[in-house]
C-alpha cells in the first residue's frame, strides 16, 4: 500500500473518530441541559437518584395541561420579574396536537391566602408555583407543570437562530428610561432579531398614551412563540447546537423531569406550527382600587374550561 493511500486511510480513520468523540459529547451536554433546567431533580435528588426513569413515565401517552410563563425581570431596577406571558398549553402526544391558551396578564383573579389581584402579581409573590396554583384553582383545571424563561434567554435564543419573520402591523414607539426600553419598529413583513423580538412580544401602549388591545399583544406573542418554535426545530447547524444548550441552560426552568422533556421532543420532532391552535381569554376592562384590571365574565371561562375539557377527556 502506498504511502498517501495509508496518510488518507489514516485520515479518515481520524475525522471519524473526531466526529464519534463530538458526538459523545454532544450527547453528554444534550443530558447535562435537560438536568439543568429541570428543577425536579434538584427537589428529588436526595430520595430518588433513579427519579429521571421512575417519574410519570406515561406523560406522551395521555393528553396533559403545561403552563408556560415568559419572564421579565429588570435587574437594573432589582425588579426579580413578573409573568409577562402566561400561555397554557394543551399536549397530546399520541396525536400529535398542541393548542395554546393565552391569558391576559391583568385578569382579576383570586390568588391563594393573597386576595383579589392581577393575575401577573402571582409570580413575584411565590413564583411559577403560585401562578400554577391559582390558575388551577381559578380555572379549575389540574397542571402537569410548568415551563419558563426569562426574556434575556428569549434575546439570545433569537439571535442565535438568525431571528424570526413576523407581520408587524402598526408602528410601534415607546420609550421608558427607568428601564432602558426603546421600541422602534415599522409595519411591514420583516425578520427580527432578538431585542427588536421581544420589543414585538412586549409592546403594549405607544409615547402618546394610545394602548394598543392586550389581546393584539397575545397575538404577537403567539406568532412570535411559533416562528421561534419553527426556527428551533428546522435547525440543523451542530456547530451552534451547543450555544443553543447554554442559553436553555440558563435561562429554562421546568419541573417536566429531564426523561419527560427527552420524550416530547422525540414524540414532537416532526410538528410543524401550522398545525397548532390558538385561542385567548376574552375579558373587558375593570376600573377597581385605583388600577385598570380585566375582568373575565363567567361565559367566557366556561368556554375555554369547555376546550380544556374536551381537549383533556375527548379521544378522536
Amino acid at each position: 500500500m502506498k504511502k498517501w493511500q495509508i496518510s488518507l486511510i489514516a485520515f479518515v480513520c481520524l475525522l471519524l473518530l473526531s466526529s464519534l468523540m463530538y458526538g459523545v459529547s454532544l450527547y453528554h451536554k444534550y443530558k447535562a441541559t435537560l438536568r439543568a433546567i429541570s428543577i425536579t431533580e434538584d427537589v428529588n435528588s436526595n430520595t430518588n437518584s433513579n427519579n429521571e426513569n421512575q417519574h410519570d413515565e406515561a406523560i406522551t401517552d395521555m393528553p396533559f395541561i403545561l403552563l408556560l410563563n415568559g419572564i421579565s425581570a429588570r435587574k437594573q431596577l432589582d425588579d426579580g420579574g413578573r409573568s409577562d406571558t402566561i400561555m397554557l398549553a394543551l399536549i397530546d402526544a399520541p396525536q400529535k396536537k398542541v393548542t395554546l391558551i393565552s391569558i391576559p396578564r391583568d385578569s382579576y383573579v383570586e390568588i391563594p391566602e393573597y386576595g383579589m389581584k392581577k393575575i401577573n402579581a402571582a409570580y413575584p409573590i411565590g413564583g411559577s408555583k403560585l401562578l400554577e396554583e391559582t390558575l388551577e384553582n381559578w380555572l379549575a383545571i389540574d397542571i402537569h407543570g410548568f415551563v419558563s424563561i426569562d426574556f434575556d434567554g428569549f434575546i439570545k435564543l433569537v439571535d442565535l437562530i438568525g431571528g424570526i419573520e413576523v407581520e408587524v402591523t402598526r408602528y410601534m414607539e415607546y420609550d421608558d428610561p427607568t428601564d432602558g426600553t426603546n421600541i422602534r419598529l415599522s409595519p411591514g413583513r420583516q425578520t427580527l432579531e432578538g431585542k427588536k423580538a421581544l420589543d414585538y412580544v412586549r409592546f403594549r401602549h405607544s409615547n402618546d398614551g394610545n394602548h394598543a388591545s392586550d389581546y393584539d399583544r397575545m397575538k404577537r406573542q403567539q406568532e412570535a412563540l411559533g416562528g421561534l418554535v419553527d426556527k428551533v426545530s428546522s435547525f440543523k447547524s451542530l456547530t451552534k447546537l451547543n450555544s443553543m444548550m447554554d442559553i436553555m441552560g440558563n435561562n429554562v426552568k421546568t419541573t417536566l423531569t429531564p426523561k419527560e422533556i427527552q420524550d416530547l421532543i422525540k414524540a414532537f420532532a416532526a410538528f410543524s406550527t401550522e398545525d397548532l391552535e390558538k385561542t385567548s381569554i376574552q375579558g373587558e376592562g375593570y376600573y377597581i382600587n385605583g388600577g385598570w384590571y380585566e375582568k373575565i365574565p363567567q361565559e367566557e371561562l366556561e368556554r375555554v374550561k369547555l376546550i380544556m375539557k374536551d381537549f383533556i377527556y375527548t379521544k378522536e
